[in-house]
């Protein structure tokens, strides 16, 4: 007796959603590679003694059906029952099983024998392409046919193989400033052919391992290439200004990396050795527009520093070459911009009426890489002088505030734009009654 496929489907509303199965047999524990509400699929390590139960929640009889899809019909088959549970053995590898009970149909679980499907690798290699400073492609050649099945409606679906590429790597810690050895585990699944990875940044072999089902029943297969040589570069690089700033300095506000001179940046990289080799820092002076450049100073070091004294725009380029000469990256570039100088001179302050306002004369300035200043009383007598535009007078001579009154000022500095400033002025000292 045969029962038309058709016939299933018009019943497929009826089918339980969790069907009770039960699927023993093969070497090893069956594997549950799909399950849904249409179907149950399972792999099976060899069909010795392979054999599937199923309970029903009713007490009544169990029809058991094999059905193939290519073939087109559902086949009624034997079982064997004891109780609400029957047992059906004898499996064939590529079919569909399904059972009738007086709740209904159960939906169906098709059987592989995944021992007639190992994948077989035949071979697994690198090959560079143009781009192989960023790229590597890996060719591999495996055969492993389909692992297909057919849902009770007929419509022909595929178990994906999912394998495993294996290899060394390095990654970058910006906390440690420093790379960090790392294995790399990619998934690949479907059919491989070819598998395109970004280059590697050490000297590694890659292992192809596969596929999860055969890792399952202790089947894997594993393939090795030879060690590759790296030749991809990993560039990191920073720049730190190392500048005195004070109260009194000015900007204009400027957001770049730079501001008011003399300022002085250390520039410093990183890279993936030994693949990395050779680290060169190239400082320009740039155009008002920016499109032409002079270089002022080529420095071949990982690390350098730099003053800049001159105002303009400047960029500071790192290029970074692998050990044999076949890659090279000089996307490092920094933006410098110093600031053009300014000087003015307060007329007045109050020293020891209100601490911590207005109670030091101080310049306002920007961009000063020389200063000298000197404070005389109405009879020219030199009473203080300094150094640092950062820092002021507090108005006081040999420890004791002077007199309030008019005092004069001359400041001799030269700007980073090489201005040269020779100011004087009257400066008013104002101090309250009370003090």
């Amino acid at each position: 007796m045969k029962k038309a496929i058709l016939h299933i489907i018009c019943l497929f509303g009826t089918f339980p959603v969790f069907p009770q199965y039960l699927v023993k047999g093969g070497n090893g524990q069956p594997l549950l590679a799909e399950d849904n509400n249409a179907i149950q699929v399972y792999l099976l390590n060899g069909l010795n003694d392979a054999q599937i139960s199923y309970t029903s929640s009713t007490a009544g009889m169990h029809q058991w059906y094999r059905y193939n899809t290519r073939v087109g019909e559902a086949v009624p088959v034997v079982s064997q029952q004891n109780g609400n549970t029957s047992t059906l053995s004898g499996l064939n590898d590529g079919y569909g099983y399904y059972v009738e009970s007086s709740t209904g149909f159960a939906a169906p679980v098709w059987v592989i024998d995944y021992s007639q499907y190992l994948p077989s690798f035949l071979s697994f290699f690198v090959q560079e392409e143009d781009d192989k400073c960023q790229y590597l492609k890996l060719i591999a050649n495996v055969d492993a046919d389909p692992l297909v099945y057919y849902t009770i409606a007929g419509e022909r679906r595929e178990l994906q193989r999912t394998y495993h590429l294996q290899y060394d790597g390095l990654k970058w810690d910006e906390e440690t400033k420093t790379f960090l050895p790392v294995e790399i585990d990619q998934s690949q699944k479907g059919v491989i052919s070819e598998i395109v990875i970004d280059a590697p940044l050490k000297n590694t072999a890659f292992t192809l391992r596969g596929d999860d089902y055969a890792k399952y029943f202790g089947l894997e297969q594993i393939n090795k290439t030879a060690v590759y040589e790296a030749i991809a570069l990993d560039i990191h690089s920073e720049a730190t200004i190392h500048r005195d700033t004070g109260e009194n300095e000015q900007s204009d506000g400027n957001t770049d990396l730079g501001g008011s001179a003399p300022v002085v940046i250390d520039f410093t990289a990183s890279a993936n050795e030994p693949v990395a080799a050779m680290y060169i820092w190239e400082i320009f002076k740039l155009s008002e527009d920016g499109r032409d450049s002079t270089t002022i100073v080529r420095y071949v070091d990982k690390s350098v520093n730099y003053p800049f004294n001159q105002s303009g725009k400047y960029a500071a380029r790192l290029e970074v070459i692998n050990a044999n000469s076949t890659c090279f990256d000089n996307s490092s570039v920094f933006n410098i911009s110093i600031e053009q100088s300014v000087l003015k001179l307060p007329n007045a302050f109050s020293p020891g009426s209100s601490p911590g306002i207005n109670d030091e004369y101080r310049v306002s300035y920007r961009s000063l890489i020389s200063f000298k200043a000197s404070i005389y009383n109405r009879w020219g007598n030199l009473l203080y002088t300094w150094n640092d535009p950062s820092k002021g007078w507090d108005g006081k001579v040999n420890g004791k505030f002077v007199p309030t009154g008019v005092y004069f000022i001359v400041v001799e500095a030269k700007g980073a734009d090489g201005i040269r400033y020779k100011e004087s002025k009257d400066i008013n000292i104002l101090r309250s009654k009370n003090n």
